[in-house]
């Protein structure tokens, strides 16, 4: 709710500011505006908006990134048909209704339920569409970018943040317990159904026995159950669909890898049960494996990665560049100067030094990846409403009506 109120807030702040035509200063020399001709004029930029936007959301964020998708389109003079993931369409409902309550006209913001792979295909392949924005898998943003280039018309520009194999790298001289809690709050909270969430911990070989004994005991004080039971620390994954396929994930990992967190150190979520199905509940698991190439796809849930190194840390940044994700990364040092020359190094949205790595603030850690996690620009930061925008740049020849250029210039 809170982050829902940001955008709104934040995105009608930066359109008032983006949507200011601006005056472009005059730069040439005297000897240039001789070669070109330029004897007196003002020249500004304005930004309109392009059309009809497609919205796109995950059920993950079924408030806060609906509503963002959807006021940056408005703000910035478009309209808007909104398709919300099809496990959360009571949520949207009510933002709707209330966005309409506030005033926005029905024609211009007109929301439409049901799967993706129908009504969300039907309304991208729509004839007239200006724009798509898009927050999901790395494998739809595809389907979208495909369906979009095949298009007849104008090339229609799509705004894509998708997952990403988020890693954690710590150094020897980190603090292990600042790093358990890091871990836990990033891999664990949320059942690990973050965009953001932590899924490879590529830990220094010096220090990972100590660290994962200090994780193994913090998972077992995490509490696996329902979410309307004070006592939960992990919540249910969405639903059965993601259940089973985390637990596809679980049992691979229970073979190809060394078990070091299970779900039987859990009273709850623990035996795959017909209770656990039920309610959709799967505890903590975290899994050693031998290298970071050795994982291969984002599992969206409460699992965890344990990789050790030495050697070079930047050597690991190397690794996680070359999975090809972008979105989240975290470093846990105390030494400054590599943290930020690892930093510097990765090709990652969003570095989070020595805390955790979910919980992007809007207005302050805009928000986004590169690569396979995302086109960018960054939902909550000061690029973002552009993309939305087409620019137009107006030149006035002021002399020829026996204008002051300067004077209007000023004006502007």
């Amino acid at each position: 709710m809170r982050e829902a109120v940001d955008f709104l807030r934040y995105y009608a702040d930066e359109a008032e500011r983006v949507q200011q035509p601006l005056a472009c200063p005059q730069v040439w020399g005297a000897g240039l505006a001789s070669a070109y001709g330029i004897t007196g004029e003002t020249n500004t930029l304005r930004l309109t908006g392009r059309g009809v936007w497609v919205c796109i959301s995950p059920w993950n964020f079924p408030l806060a990134i609906f509503v963002g998708q959807v006021a940056a389109a408005l703000a910035t003079g478009n309209t808007v048909l909104a398709k919300p993931a099809e496990q959360t369409p009571a949520v949207a409902a009510a933002a709707v209704e209330l966005l309409h309550a506030a005033g926005i006209p029905v024609a211009a913001l007109q929301l439409w339920h049901g799967p993706g792979d129908t009504v969300g295909a039907a309304l991208v392949a729509q004839p007239g569409v200006a724009g798509v924005v898009f927050t999901g898998s790395t494998e739809v943003a595809r389907t979208i970018h495909r369906t979009l280039a095949a298009k007849e018309g104008p090339i229609v520009p799509l705004i894509a943040e998708t997952g990403g194999i988020n890693a954690m790298l710590v150094d020897s001289s980190a603090l292990p317990e600042q790093v358990v809690d890091a871990v836990v709050a990033s891999a664990f909270r949320s059942a690990g159904q973050r965009c953001s969430a932590l899924r490879v911990l590529a830990v220094h070989a010096a220090i990972a026995d100590g660290v994962i004994a200090m994780l193994q005991g913090a998972a077992r004080e995490l509490v696996t159950g329902p979410p309307q039971e004070l006592r939960t620390d992990v919540g249910p994954v969405i639903d059965g669909q993601a259940y089973a396929h985390i637990r596809g994930h679980i049992e691979r990992l229970h073979i190809q890898a060394k078990v070091l967190i299970a779900s039987e150190m859990n009273g709850f979520g623990a035996t795959n049960s017909e209770a656990d199905k039920a309610l959709h509940l799967i505890a903590p698991h975290a899994f050693e494996v031998r290298s970071i190439a050795d994982v291969r796809a984002e599992i969206f849930g409460p699992v965890l990665q344990v990789v050790r190194w030495d050697g070079d840390p930047a050597e690991v940044i190397a690794q996680i560049n070359a999975l090809g994700y972008g979105l989240t990364l975290g470093i846990q040092t105390r030494i400054d100067a590599r943290a930020q020359a690892l930093a510097a190094a990765a090709r990652v949205g969003n570095v989070y030094i020595n805390r955790s790595m979910t919980g992007a603030v809007v207005g302050v850690q805009p928000f986004g990846g590169d690569g396979l996690s995302g086109t960018g620009p960054k939902a909550g930061g000061p690029h973002y409403l552009y993309r939305f925008c087409t620019e137009q740049t107006v030149t006035v020849n002021t002399t020829a009506a026996g204008g002051n250029a300067a004077l209007l210039a000023s004006v502007h």
